[in-house]
């Protein structure tokens, strides 16, 4: 039977309750993951045989015995090899100890397949923390979970790729929004990544690097995008590195099942040992980098098993690795020698940047999700009275010196690198509640943007939601008709036209997966539901035929407990309708905003001063005189806009309140006058 992607996902999603909280933190996510990906990897070998030996049969036009099936399923061609032992079968078989034959059988296929090196990092037979002796996982939490996913064939017999891919991607998202401001370590929302990716328009020969992947959604998006172009998603090669293992196997995972060609290279530091160099040591290139590195790393110059020692011993080591000229970049991508300053110790931002940079082809682009901080922080030189007079009378002056991330700032502008800054709304991002920006770096840009630098205040439009605030489908078009316009108003009616059209698709798909994922969810209610219908009807239709006081209270006992047993599932069932009635309604809003974004973009661009609260093309000559201070308020007008009340209505309200005033007068003087004071006209 085929499974639809929110059939699929409302089970993948069943697995991760059997065990919430049954592991360290939220790291059941990564049990729940690689389970999921080694039951598809066996499905699917099940299935490539299946259907080779199907085909040979066809080809010879009999029907093979067992014996010869059996050789053929030994020495079969598979994209991924199950060694005999380790495959589903293997597994389910057992009864006992059921945490390390599952560990040992991934394992074994990780070690049977280069690709997957590094997939498979959970222990499903790690010991508990009291000294026990026993598993964390308890063997019969372990056989609810195989149990569970052998309900399923996750074959692409039941499962296409592209639908299990889906599915993946929605899975993380859901850990995500269970673990919070953890979260943040391993995902970004989609909204932020489609945005970006859309700005940066990746094409079929291109070099896709995250240094700092997570889950790996800025590839599988790249990708995304390319097939959405017509293109096969391996048109362009993926390379990417990640510091958590967890978080990297998780992004391996993610890559093999949207098909993807990547690689990705997991447990170091990308400042302290990027991973992709030439063979002269120097840092890789690479056409496309898009990334979402820790905000402010106040560690971002130690290894990561350096960044559990104490704080003296950091201290130390702090001292070795900056010296008087700032850190000592042995990949010559800041510090002495370059056109950047070493980044300071207390704040890791321009450390990413500067590899980033360092990591892009002479025509390459970037799209950076950064603190805002980075337009800003760092003072330029100054000087300064030191309260003390010479000889003669005059103040003395102290000369101080440009903070690192200044200078780094001007250099990156005086390169003409930065095309466009993006504010993002507050609370977007998990765990982030500083507030952040997209940056986006071309080396090569167009000769009338060279001295030019676009600057969109997109922090204004946004939905609220209970613990985050999120990027509507509308929003983010105003984002991407601002940069691709890039202040020509000729070019907004043909991006308003072709981006409504996409967000409109964008909406209805939405609104129809919430739905069907609502369905799903609350199928097995609406079963009951129909199952105790069915019952209570019977039942009533029996009534008639039951003679006798006794046999006939008997029967309506039943009946009453039959209604109340329906009670619940049909309150879940109302729980569902509600739920997608919701959904439906904000679709609908959003189409109608939509309609509403495209007008006002249009009239923004035929009015300069409106346009200001949104969006500016600033020059260089301007920024310098803002000592290249990025802060999008010193350019665009941020402030809420008062509404326009037309003259009529004002009036009217002024001819309202002169008569409630004369009205409130009149009654306090009857009061006066009954309480005996003389009022005098």
């Amino acid at each position: 039977m085929k499974l639809t992607q929110q059939q699929l996902e409302t089970h993948l999603w069943g697995a991760a309750n059997i065990l919430r909280g049954k592991t360290a933190g939220q790291d059941y996510k990564n049990y729940i993951l690689s389970l999921m990906f080694y039951k598809r990897l066996c499905d699917q070998w099940e299935n490539e045989t299946d259907e080779a030996i199907a085909e040979q049969e066809r080809q010879h036009g009999r029907t093979f015995t067992e014996a010869q099936k059996a050789r053929f399923r030994a020495h079969g061609e598979h994209r991924f090899s199950i060694p005999d032992g380790s495959r589903w079968g293997d597994v389910l078989a057992a009864s006992t100890n059921l945490g390390q034959v599952l560990t040992d059988a991934m394992k074994a296929v990780a070690a049977a397949n280069d690709d997957l090196k590094g997939v498979f990092t959970v222990d499903w037979n790690q010991p508990a923390p009291d000294g026990s002796g026993k598993p964390l996982i308890p063997n019969e939490v372990v056989h609810a979970l195989i149990q569970h996913f052998d309900t399923h064939d996750l074959s692409n017999a039941s499962v296409p790729s592209d639908v299990l891919g889906r599915a993946y991607e929605y899975l993380i998202k859901k850990f995500a929004d269970d673990a919070g401001a953890k979260a943040g370590e391993f995902f970004t929302p989609p909204e932020v990544v489609d945005a970006l990716v859309r700005i940066l328009e990746p094409k079929p020969g291109d070099t896709v690097y995250d240094p700092t992947s997570g889950s790996g959604g800025m590839l599988v998006h790249c990708a995304d995008y390319l097939r959405e172009q017509g293109y096969h998603a391996n048109r362009a090669r993926y390379f990417a590195q990640e510091m958590n293992w967890g978080n990297a196997a998780i992004g391996k995972i993610n890559s093999v099942l949207h098909g993807l060609d990547a690689k990705i290279i997991a447990g170091t530091s990308t400042i302290t040992d990027p991973a992709f160099k030439d063979a002269q040591g120097k840092i890789s290139k690479f056409s496309l980098v898009l990334a979402n590195f820790p905000f402010s790393d106040e560690f971002w110059w130690l290894k990561p098993e350096q960044q559990t020692d104490d704080k003296k011993k950091k201290d130390k080591l702090k001292k070795e690795v900056f010296g008087k000229e700032g850190y000592k970049d042995p990949f010559g991508r800041f510090g002495k020698g370059t056109p950047f300053n070493a980044p300071p110790a207390g704040y890791g931002d321009y450390a990413f940047i500067l590899h980033i940079l360092a990591s892009l082809t002479d025509d390459g682009r970037a799209g950076i999700v950064c603190p805002q901080g980075v337009l800003f922080r760092g003072q330029p030189e100054v000087e300064e009275e030191t309260g003390e007079f010479d000889d003669e009378g005059n103040p003395k002056i102290k000369r101080r010196k440009a903070d690192d991330e200044h200078l780094i700032r001007k250099a990156l502008l005086d390169s003409r690198l930065i095309d466009a800054v993006i504010s993002l709304p507050l609370n977007v991002f998990y765990g982030a509640t500083v507030p952040a920006c997209l940056l986006i770096l071309r080396k090569q840009r167009p000769p009338e943007r060279h001295d030019k630098v676009l600057l969109v205040y997109a922090a204004r439009h946004y939905r609220e939601l209970s613990a985050q605030n999120e990027l509507r489908p509308q929003d983010v078009m105003r984002i991407l008709v601002h940069t691709h316009a890039y202040g020509d108003a000729s070019r907004v009616p043909a991006l308003v036209a072709e981006y409504s059209q996409f967000i409109r698709e964008q909406i209805n798909t939405r609104e129809h997966d919430d739905i069907e994922r609502l369905e799903a969810e609350y199928a097995d209610y609406v079963a009951s539901v129909a199952k105790l219908d069915a019952s209570v009807a019977e039942a009533k239709a029996s009534l008639g035929a039951i003679t006798g006081k006794t046999a006939k209270d008997k029967a309506l006992i039943a009946l009453a407990k039959l209604e109340a047993r329906r009670e619940k599932p049909a309150a879940k069932v109302a729980e569902r309708d509600e739920k997608i009635d919701e959904a439906r309604r904000r679709a609908e809003d959003d189409r109608h905003d939509v309609k509403q974004v495209g007008t006002e973009l249009g009239s923004l661009y035929g009015t300069a001063d409106e346009l200001l609260k949104h969006a500016r093309v600033v020059g260089l000559d301007e920024i310098e005189e803002n000592e290249f201070n990025l802060n999008i308020p010193r350019y665009v007008d941020t402030f809420e806009p008062e509404p326009v009340v037309p003259v009529k209505d004002a009036i009217r309200e002024l001819r309202r309140s002169e008569i409630s005033l004369q009205q409130a007068e009149d009654s306090l003087y009857a009061l006066l006058r009954k309480a005996g004071y003389v009022i005098k006209a």
